[in-house]
């Protein structure tokens, strides 16, 4: 991972001293150098099958201002926007990643959101929310840095497609789809 040099000073004019790039130990980032983590007590099996993750992104929508004669001029927006959080899960031949997701969704309509917090023991069913991290690894499998995603909520469960005529020996895969509030990036 790169780190920063301890060595290198910016001045007000921003110019540098000392080392001139800032970085040492620059490693690029592996395509396959995460793992992704679901409230492993509820949802075991999404962990270990998850094959890709796209990380959401991220927009301040801008606010057009009237001004006379000239037209609109953009200025800052005042929120952030998130795309969906997506991930493709591999199936195993029990099914059980899939199902874990279908009764995750299927609890969603048929009772009330329950929260990460609530404790009480008169109902045992999983809450409705639960955050994700996803764990970036270093090519010695170390996790370098954390994207959690707080309060998920699962919001599609794509096709799943099982083919006789394939060729290839690929693995039988299903999109899943999650609305978040915000992430944080340690």
């Amino acid at each position: 991972m790169p780190t920063l040099d301890p060595t290198v000073t910016v001045n007000v004019d921003d110019t540098l001293t000392g080392n001139t790039t800032g970085l040492s130990n620059i490693n690029l980032l592996q395509p396959t150098s995460f793992k992704l983590i679901i409230d492993r007590k509820n949802f075991p099996n999404l962990e270990f099958f998850c094959q890709s993750v796209a990380h959401p992104a991220m927009d301040i929508p801008a606010a057009d201002v009237p001004y006379s004669r000239i037209g609109n001029i953009a200025m800052v927006g005042d929120k952030l926007t998130f795309t969906e959080l997506e991930c493709i899960i591999i199936v195993d031949e029990n099914m059980n990643a899939y199902t874990e997701m279908y009764n995750w969704m299927q609890r969603l309509v048929q009772t009330k959101p329950k929260s990460r917090l609530d404790r009480s023991l008169t109902d045992i069913a999983p809450p409705t929310y639960a955050d994700i991290t996803l764990a970036i690894l270093s090519s010695h499998n170390n996790v370098t840095r954390t994207i959690r995603y707080i309060d998920c909520v699962p919001t599609g469960l794509g096709n799943m497609m099982m083919e006789a005529t394939t060729g290839d020996t690929t693995q039988i895969t299903f999109p899943a789809t999650f609305r978040f509030s915000y992430f944080e990036l340690k």
